[in-house]
């Protein structure tokens, strides 16, 4: 879930030339997958590779010692995963799915950190945005497992409507837009929707919060 910082990417600031002319610099590799093919597994270890998905979507799970599943992030065009963006939580075990047929971009992590001969401004830049990208998600995966550690469905709704509010702001009536549907939000935060629609009524009718849709603003 994005806050109010500017997402970035990777290949944000680099011209159209310098990106030509970083394929040598990496020795990138490529793959396809079809839905439902792992693409990766992975935990909080010594980064091996850093993926890049051209093409498809995909989504990156999370198992626990339990044996339990959540969904933390769907993957789209653009998006960088892979052990780099792994939180350190030892118990933990990252998965990347494919959602539809993909293609994936690979490129060995010591190619990134270590500057090529020739020091160039493009592989400075992208370093630099690849940074930037691993903080980001940090921020987004430590809030999404915060909120999959509450223990019901109000509390996972009141700690991620405080969240976006405090993140996003409100406007002069402190109503606030979260930047999802409710069917989408359910999904984030693995709750049955059904169950998650009526407890948001429960929560109006108890004025904790008002809105419509989309639309919220917290009360209390």
């Amino acid at each position: 879930m994005n806050n109010n910082m500017k997402k970035r990417r990777v290949l944000d600031d680099i011209s159209k030339e310098s990106r030509a002319l970083m394929l040598p610099c990496f020795d990138p590799w490529w793959k396809d997958y079809k839905m439902g093919e792992t693409i990766l597994t992975y935990d909080a270890g010594v980064p091996k590779n850093i993926a890049v998905l051209e093409k498809g979507s995909a989504k990156l799970q999370i198992l626990n010692e339990d044996g339990d599943i959540f969904l933390l992030e769907h993957i789209y065009e653009g998006d960088l995963f892979g052990e780099l963006f792994a939180l350190p939580l030892e118990t933990f075990e990252y998965i990347v799915t494919a959602e539809s047929d993909c293609r994936v971009m690979f490129v060995a992590y010591s190619h990134i950190i270590k500057p090529c001969e020739n020091l160039c401004t493009h592989h400075s830049q992208l370093i630099s945005n690849m940074f930037m990208m691993a903080a980001q998600k940090s921020q987004e995966l430590s809030l999404h497992i915060s909120l999959m550690h509450q223990n019901t469905i109000r509390q996972k709704l009141m700690a991620y409507l405080n969240y976006i509010a405090s993140s996003r702001g409100t406007r002069s009536d402190g109503s606030f837009e979260i930047p999802v549907s409710l069917a989408e939000l359910a999904d984030y935060l693995s709750v049955d929707r059904s169950a998650m629609m009526r407890e948001i009524k429960q929560m109006k009718n108890d004025g904790l919060i008002t809105g419509s849709r989309r639309e919220f603003t917290i009360l209390s």
